[in-house]
């Protein structure tokens, strides 16, 4: 039976320490050349959150009301992915046992990996061919219609349970490092795996339900486990 794996980006196959700044200024320079306005923005206060859902709650924030934000939403989201690439971030970003752990796995022949994240298509894209991770993932999937995680989670693990013939949704593995990860996680059925590498600890991740957690993603032999990663082909 094939396993599949979804990962998280942010915080999870990237550091937050290291792409803290790429973050804030993607959102700020976002802002700034769609409404003319400069804003502050803590990228650890969205952690979890979609990029539609963050620009919404930044545009109501700076006053724009629910009619213009229906019109600057997707304008605001498209310019989004233009600055982004116009201004990639550093490639040296990966969390500790990333590229190992995605090498063993993808190497496996049993597990089908992919990325679940809160980026847009256009952001998540980049982020991956910067690192050199794309080739990996034969699954993506991004939030570029959806504003609320849980929606964008429960699609994802419907569509890789019907794709690859699995029992249940239990069979699709989900790896973040914030509570909203884990929590969407269950409300899909899904089964949830923290990782510590973001900015909320162990207690915080098992409390939100997470199956289990651990704090890097370094392929040890638990966390291999977790993974239902036998080593035999």
């Amino acid at each position: 039976m094939k396993h599949v794996v979804l990962f998280d980006i942010d915080g999870t196959l990237l550091s937050v320490q290291k792409t803290q700044h790429d973050e804030t200024r993607r959102y700020v320079d976002t802002m700034r050349s769609v409404i003319g306005k400069e804003l502050n923005v803590v990228p650890s206060r969205f952690a979890g959150m979609v990029d539609p859902q963050i620009c919404k709650i930044l545009l109501t924030e700076m006053g724009v009301n629910e009619d213009a934000q229906r019109e600057l939403l997707p304008k605001t989201l498209a310019r989004m992915g233009e600055l982004y690439h116009e201004n990639p971030m550093e490639s040296d970003v990966l969390n500790d046992g990333v590229e190992e752990l995605l090498g063993v796995l993808f190497k496996s022949g049993t597990h089908v990996l992919g990325v679940l994240t809160g980026n847009i298509s256009a952001v998540g894209e980049e982020k991956l061919k910067i690192t050199g991770i794309r080739p990996y993932f034969t699954e993506r999937f991004y939030a570029d219609d959806y504003y609320d995680r849980n929606k964008l989670v429960k699609d994802a693990v419907q569509r890789c349970v019907a794709k690859y013939s699995l029992p249940n949704q239990r069979s699709i593995l989900i790896v973040g490092d914030t509570p909203l990860d884990i929590t969407a996680a269950i409300a899909a059925n899904a089964t949830p795996i923290g990782v510590t590498s973001g900015v909320y600890s162990m207690m915080q991740l098992s409390r939100s339900g997470a199956k289990w957690v651990f704090p890097d993603l370094r392929p040890s032999k638990e966390l291999l486990r977790a993974l239902d990663f036998t080593g035999d082909g």
